[in-house]
């Protein structure tokens, strides 16, 4: 029988933003693997991932994995064990389960390791060109009805409350639940549901026709860290910090 479950330990881990990426820089750290919300990198969650990999320039040293959903994808991070490889995955502040992964699986890490605020990318309710989405677009400005013939609308489970109007306008309608934003495009593209919600990207992606804009509020997304990682970081930064001290022990002798 396991024991009691225990918080992952921050002692001795940098905890500045710019202390985080100067140890990231180690020499000791070779890889940083971001694990991430597929497919592709078209959803919200790998922008932010992206975002904050170039913000802090650790292009070079980093690659993403995208996963299928964030409990699977936190799994194949924990997974990770390889010597200098720090695995951190990625969540955002409204997936519907996020507490489920803190106080569960994902007790041996720190969720909220690195932060990200970025403006949600063109959310949207969209449809293949070919299901007349000029006609749906401005009947959309004056009634909430949808073409008689559509029958299935897919998105991910958060934000299906932006459809709940739709939904209960259009009595035959029945939502699909996807994986992300970007699989609730492919799904649209390869003609599973009639129209789904999704990025501006993953709309271009799939050459989807935007039928209403929802907007781009702000979100704060999270780089989860493992047990793994946080060795390989603190490690690093005790060597950082040992080098800092040798440093300026030697100019204070020489002063």
């Amino acid at each position: 029988m396991s024991g009691l479950a225990r918080f992952l330990s921050a002692e001795g881990l940098p905890t500045s933003e710019s202390d985080i990426v100067e140890t990231l820089k180690s020499p000791r750290i070779r890889q940083i693997r971001h694990f991430v919300l597929g497919p592709g990198t078209v959803s919200n969650i790998p922008q932010a991932c992206n975002r904050w990999i170039q913000r802090t320039g650790l292009t070079a040293k980093s690659m993403l994995v995208p996963g299928r959903v964030p409990d699977e994808y936190m799994a194949a991070a924990q997974d990770v064990r390889e010597a200098g490889v720090v695995p951190f995955y990625w969540t955002c502040a409204v997936f519907g389960r996020e507490k489920d992964l803190f106080f569960g699986n994902g007790t041996d890490t720190l969720m909220f390791y690195l932060v990200e605020r970025m403006r949600l990318d063109g959310m949207q309710l969209a449809a293949r060109r070919e299901n007349g989405t000029g006609f749906v677009t401005a009947a959309l400005q004056t009634t909430l009805h949808l073409p008689p013939d559509w029958r299935y609308v897919a998105s991910h489970k958060s934000p299906k409350p932006l459809i709940a109007g739709l939904l209960a306008a259009n009595e035959e309608l029945q939502w699909v639940e996807a994986t992300s934003n970007g699989a609730a495009a492919q799904m649209c593209a390869e003609r599973q549901v009639d129209a789904c919600v999704c990025t501006e990207t993953a709309r271009r992606e799939y050459r989807l026709e935007t039928i209403h804009a929802f907007g781009s509020p702000d979100m704060i997304f999270f780089g989860g860290l493992t047990e793994h990682g946080a060795s390989i970081i603190r490690t690093a930064h005790a060597t950082l910090q040992q080098e800092r001290d040798a440093k300026f022990a030697h100019y204070h002798h020489m002063g």
